[in-house]
């Protein structure tokens, strides 16, 4: 767990649970499974949240870290996760806010956060500060892994095989 995380107990419960242990085993991205890519999401919301408040922004960094760390636990799901590529990134944000309701008792903005992390492909923006962090640290953590599996010795045998 990232020195970001660490400060934070809110994510304990989430951290500890049976579907986040099934989220380890569970790919994301290619390279990486759904609880690393969630904690390094709310690593970046951290992050975020640090920056905005140095700049007098008032954020909730407790609801974009549940949220973060929530935000793909759908993909843990049989449903989501055996469907077309395209069609999970429709579906999972739904089902993970019905699962974080359910099982992680979020609340409206975590909800919330958990429904719109897909935006823009998903049309309706979040409705919070909170929302935005969770949608830009999941960007910039899905770039992060998207782009760094061709980087070193993967770039290498990319090249090799086109």
């Amino acid at each position: 767990m990232t020195k970001y995380i660490k400060k934070l107990p809110t994510g304990d419960d989430i951290l500890k649970s049976s579907r986040f242990e099934k989220a380890k085993n569970v790919t994301h991205h290619k390279k990486t499974s759904v609880a690393e890519h969630s904690k390094k999401t709310a690593e970046y919301g951290t992050r975020i949240c640090q920056w905005l408040e140095r700049h007098n922004v008032n954020v909730n960094e407790e609801d974009v870290v549940r949220a973060c760390l929530l935000h793909d636990i759908a993909m843990t799901d049989d449903r989501v996760h055996s469907s077309v590529s395209w069609k999970k990134a429709y579906r999972h944000p739904k089902r993970g806010m019905q699962i974080a309701e359910e099982e992680y008792k979020a609340n409206d903005v975590q909800l919330n956060a958990i429904r719109r992390h897909m935006w823009p492909i998903c049309i309706i923006p979040p409705k919070s500060i909170e929302g935005w962090v969770v949608v830009a640290a999941d960007k910039c953590c899905s770039i992060w892994e998207l782009t760094h599996r061709i980087d070193g010795i993967e770039r290498k045998n990319y090249i090799n095989n086109k």
